[in-house]
């Protein structure tokens, strides 16, 4: 079950109310496209969001596992959604992001629901563009994300989980990710390998 922030519960409780919920929309082409369904431009989360028309099919949710999916049409008339999606191929694999933000709450950096998609396929005409929007499949993902290996260090040397000084890469600058260089390093408690794992 999804939580209104106070404000919102608030403004949603008065008998009258000066305030709307804004639908946001994040498409991330180069440059990125934010469009909010307004009938002016809004200033949210240090960016501005141009409004602009463009309809939600109605996003429904399932116990029975299956992936989600929605259509956005956004509106054509400029041709400029357009250029951006020919520019970059049709822009399969594209994250999309849609928000609800109330006018009220919009100073707040917090949004009242987000989802997240990938653009699946995208079709156009003279009227509308047409994003076909899914749910990021968790089978295409590598699990676990890295591989357990006996004698080899997945981490880039000199970085953040390799841990070792701006010294030692100047004393060494280059390492083969092996636990024998790790230990000539002195920095063995940091292997990202798995040592103790039996040779098949």
């Amino acid at each position: 079950m999804r939580v209104l922030s106070t404000a919102a519960l608030m403004e949603l409780n008065k008998l009258a109310t000066n305030s709307a919920d804004v639908v946001l929309l994040e498409i991330g082409l180069d440059p990125i496209i934010r469009l909010c369904s307004n009938n002016e431009d809004l200033s949210w989360n240090s960016e501005t969001w141009q409004a602009f028309p463009f309809e939600l099919a109605t996003i429904s949710e399932s116990g029975k596992g299956e992936i989600s999916a929605v259509a956005v049409k956004v509106s054509n008339v400029t041709g400029e959604i357009q250029r951006l999606l020919e520019a970059a191929d049709g822009a399969h694999g594209t994250a999309v992001t849609i928000r609800v933000i109330n006018t009220v709450a919009s100073t707040s950096t917090e949004c009242e629901l987000e989802l997240s998609y990938i653009l699946d396929r995208s079709s156009y005409d003279e009227q509308f563009v047409t994003f076909n929007l899914t749910g990021g499949n968790c089978l295409t993902r590598r699990v676990p994300r890295r591989r357990y290996l006996k004698n080899f260090c997945p981490f880039t040397y000199g970085g953040i989980e390799c841990g070792v000084s701006a010294g030692t890469v100047s004393s060494y600058p280059t390492c083969n990710k092996t636990f024998a260089d790790c230990q000539t390093r002195n920095n063995s408690s940091r292997f990202g390998g798995y040592p103790w794992m039996p040779a098949l």
